[in-house]
């Protein structure tokens, strides 16, 4: 008797399954799919507007439009948005995400919000998070405008590289939401409205304390809080009195330590910098001293203000991670940061 060969049992089965293959009849290719980039939401009365910018291919031409609806809740809006679109709608590659400045106000509504944007399974966590006083549809309709289906490169706004612009903020939706939940560091939040000739117009930022809109800080302050968080101030350009320069390098260190129980932090900031213009018979140690003096100014006018207010701008308190045991930095706000001295020195160098 002949035996049957593994090989041949081996493709009958193979034959015998294929009808219940279900293939990949539900994925849409990438080109039949609309990919918004940009979101605006707004709440007025008890509804969310929600504004969309989203480029279209339309057989060679590419274009882009922005659409708009409201519901009692965010993922209603979004919901409604790809049931009546001619094209599935994937969200998961948006860029950005502007929320009006009422809506933010809310504490209660901000938090529930950042909850649902960083629970979705399609809004990606990696999405960039701005505030604006404008209208969200002035914002988005001026993006579309001024970039259309070329809104990915909105990215690039908030993150120009090393020596581009580094007063300007930027976070991430899992950023804002991890500081949601944080004892020992705040966070800075970039505030944008529509530019007349350019996209965006940047107007400094908000202050985050978990979820809580604390004060509103300009440029320059901005720059200076991001030096803690270990970004370099190459390309701040800064009007003296005397002289206009421009930093090529900077470097900062902390030295944290308790000292009877409470908290000091000496900081050293180090600046080079490039004098770009001088009044007449001005010399470089007087322009040194004048740009030291203005950013220890700066600084303590704004670390004063923050620990009145119970924010941690600066994040002094993750230097104390490895001094302090778990329930006390829990208690970082109450117990040790009222009490936190900072010896805030500045180093000016010019580049030869």
């Amino acid at each position: 008797m002949k035996e049957n060969h593994p090989c041949s049992m081996l493709i009958i089965c193979m034959f015998l399954l294929l009808p219940f293959l279900g293939g990949c009849w539900d994925v849409k290719d990438i080109d039949k799919r609309l990919l918004p980039l940009v979101i605006g939401i707004a709440k007025e009365n008890e509804d969310y507007h929600v504004t969309l910018q989203i480029p279209i291919t339309q057989k060679e031409n590419e274009v882009s439009r922005i659409v708009t609806g409201k519901a009692d809740t965010v993922l209603k809006v979004l919901g409604e948005v790809r049931t009546n679109s001619e094209e599935a709608v994937d969200y998961s590659h948006i860029e950005l995400i502007v929320i009006q400045s009422n809506l933010a106000a809310d504490q209660a509504e901000l938090r529930e919000l950042i909850k649902f944007l960083m629970d979705s399974e399609e809004i990606p966590s990696r999405a960039l998070l701005t505030i604006t006083d404008d209208k969200i549809d002035k914002v988005l309709s001026n993006i579309n405008d001024k970039l259309g289906v070329n809104a990915t490169s909105i990215y690039n706004y908030f993150n120009k590289g090393a020596g581009w612009a580094p007063e300007i903020t930027s976070i991430h939706i899992w950023e804002v939401y991890r500081s949601l939940f944080s004892y020992t560091k705040d966070i800075t939040v970039p505030v944008v409205r529509a530019g007349n000739d350019t996209v965006l117009v940047y107007e400094g930022s908000m202050v985050l304390k978990n979820g809580e809109l604390m004060a509103r800080i300009n440029s320059d302050e901005s720059q200076l809080s991001k030096l803690f968080q270990n970004a370099n101030a190459k390309g701040k350009i800064e009007s003296l009195d005397l002289a206009s320069i421009m930093v090529v390098n900077s470097s900062l260190k902390n030295k944290a330590s308790l000292k009877n129980n409470k908290p000091v932090v000496a900081s050293h900031l180090k600046l080079k910098i490039d004098i770009l213009e001088r009044k007449k018979d001005v010399s470089n140690d007087q322009i040194m001293k004048e740009l030291t003096k203005l950013m220890e100014k700066r600084f303590y006018d704004m670390f004063e203000q923050a620990q009145a207010n119970g924010v941690e701008i600066f994040g002094f308190g993750q230097l104390f991670r490895d001094q302090l045991s778990y329930q006390e930095l829990r208690n970082w706000r109450e117990g040790f940061y009222p009490y936190l001295k900072v010896d805030f020195q500045v180093n000016v160098s010019v580049d030869s």
